[in-house]
C-alpha cells in the first residue's frame, strides 16, 4: 500500500494535555503520541519520494509564522456512529489556521499534483483513533466520554512551522514522519 503524505502545522507542549486525556479515556482507544499531534495544512494524496525536495524548498519559502492555539469542542468524526478519530476543534487559533489554510492550500496541491480540496478548512487535532476491533460498548464509551469534555481555552500550544508528513515506518509508535 503506498503511503500518503501532507502538509501540517506540528503541535508542540501538547504532552501534559494528551496524558491527561489518555489517563481518563475508556477502553477501545489507540492514542496518538506527542510527536503525532498535528493540524492539516493541505492533503497530498500518494507520497511522491520525486516531488520531496521540491515541497520542502516550497514550504521554506512561504511566510508561514507561529500560531498559539488551545483545545476547543471536542468531536468525533466524520461522524459519531462510525467514527475514525477523536478529534479536538481548535479554540484560540482558529480563524488564523482558517486564513492560512485558505492563503496556501492551493498553491501547495497545486506544486504537489495534488487535488485541491475544495471543502471549507476544518481545523482540528485528532488526538485518538479506535482499536479497528472496537465493540459497541467501547465505542459508545467513547462517544458519551468526548460528549462529557470541554473546550480548555486555558490551555495553550504553539503550532510550529508547517512540515511534510508521511506514515511512519512499521513497527514504529509514531504513526506519522516529519519528511523534511
Amino acid at each position: 500500500m503506498t503511503p500518503d503524505w501532507f502538509v501540517a502545522w506540528p503541535v508542540n507542549g501538547a504532552e501534559e494535555w494528551l496524558a491527561n486525556l489518555e489517563a481518563a479515556a475508556p477502553g477501545g482507544l489507540n492514542f496518538l503520541t506527542p510527536d503525532d499531534l498535528h493540524v492539516t495544512l493541505a492533503f497530498l494524496g500518494h507520497y511522491e519520494p520525486g516531488l520531496q525536495a521540491k515541497m520542502s524548498a516550497l514550504l521554506e519559502k512561504l511566510a508561514f509564522s507561529e500560531i498559539e492555539m488551545s483545545p476547543g469542542e471536542f468531536v468525533a468524526l466524520p461522524q459519531p456512529r462510525r467514527f475514525s478519530a477523536l478529534v479536538s476543534m481548535l479554540n484560540v487559533g482558529k480563524r488564523e489556521v482558517e486564513g492560512q489554510i485558505e492563503k496556501w492550500r492551493a498553491l501547495i496541491c497545486r506544486e504537489a499534483g495534488a487535488r485541491v480540496d475544495p471543502r471549507c478548512p476544518l481545523p482540528h487535532v485528532t488526538f485518538a483513533r479506535p482499536d479497528r476491533r472496537i465493540g459497541s460498548e467501547d465505542r459508545d464509551a467513547a462517544l458519551d466520554w468526548i460528549a462529557q469534555l470541554v473546550p480548555q481555552s486555558s490551555i495553550r500550544f504553539q503550532l510550529g512551522r508547517p512540515r511534510l508528513y508521511t506514515w511512519a515506518e512499521k513497527g514504529s509508535l509514531d504513526r506519522y514522519r516529519i519528511l523534511d
